[in-house]
């Protein structure tokens, strides 16, 4: 009973965030973005509280993790999918990058974590509802949206347009890297000159990182024949 009324009480207490989401959706940005994933945290059924206590500071009680203390928001980004080249009804990606402040350092490296992680980081912007959307209600949409019938239409799908949504994947992927590594290098710096360049020599290798990721991308577009049993796992995935 007490786990249900905390839970209220968060969803809310971050209520006007959302709506001013809402508001503010007609044209997806950072500030939209992070209204619309306060919302989103919130309303997830491990949240047992979730509520701002400063200016890209809040207090989270998981259930799911668990996880009790601060978190501390790190960066947001927003991007275009148009670039990919098909419409699939969601014009941007957001990601959001956050810290648990009081989680012990052991633990990040748990796969557990990065589950739990993968599924509060991301929201796709729906053009035709005009919000932003969690990873099950985005998967969901686009399952809708290009099954004909069955799964040949989803494989057709998939064999068509897969390697785009590998990319986001692996975009998402060096964001969060990238992010890693430059806390990494702040904590670095503060500690003499010479460690400052090696900060300095980290944040170029995560820049590094992303050509490569970007490399690889095309790489696998051009040997898309090699990989459809990918292709039907990824579809299995979408299905579950």
């Amino acid at each position: 009973m007490a786990f249900s009324v905390r839970r209220t009480a968060s969803i809310l207490f971050l209520l006007p965030g959302l709506i001013a989401a809402q508001a503010a959706a007609a044209e997806p940005d950072r500030d939209s973005l992070i209204a619309a994933w306060e919302a989103y945290v919130a309303a997830l059924p491990g949240t047992a509280g979730f509520e701002v206590t400063g200016d890209g500071i809040y207090r989270l009680q998981d259930a799911d993790l668990p996880y009790d203390g601060e978190v501390k928001l790190v960066g947001a980004l927003v991007r275009s999918t148009e670039a990919a080249g098909f419409d699939s009804g969601f014009s941007s990606i957001g990601m959001v990058d956050f810290e648990l402040v009081d989680i012990p350092e052991e633990r990040l490296a748990s796969q557990s974590y990065y589950y739990w992680l993968s599924d509060r980081q991301t929201l796709y912007y729906s053009d035709a509802e005009q919000r932003w959307m969690g990873p099950a209600e985005y998967q969901a949409s686009i399952t809708a949206l290009y099954s004909t019938g069955g799964s040949v239409g989803a494989l057709w799908f998939m064999s068509k347009y897969g390697i785009w949504l590998l990319l986001i994947g692996l975009l998402v992927f060096a964001f969060i890297a990238v992010g890693r590594q430059a806390k990494k290098a702040r904590a670095i710096m503060d500690d003499s000159a010479a460690i400052n360049q090696q900060a300095r020599e980290n944040l170029d290798r995560s820049q590094g990182m992303q050509d490569e990721v970007l490399s690889i991308a095309r790489e696998t577009r051009d040997l898309q024949s090699e990989n459809n049993q990918l292709l039907k796992e990824i579809l299995s995935a979408l299905k579950r």
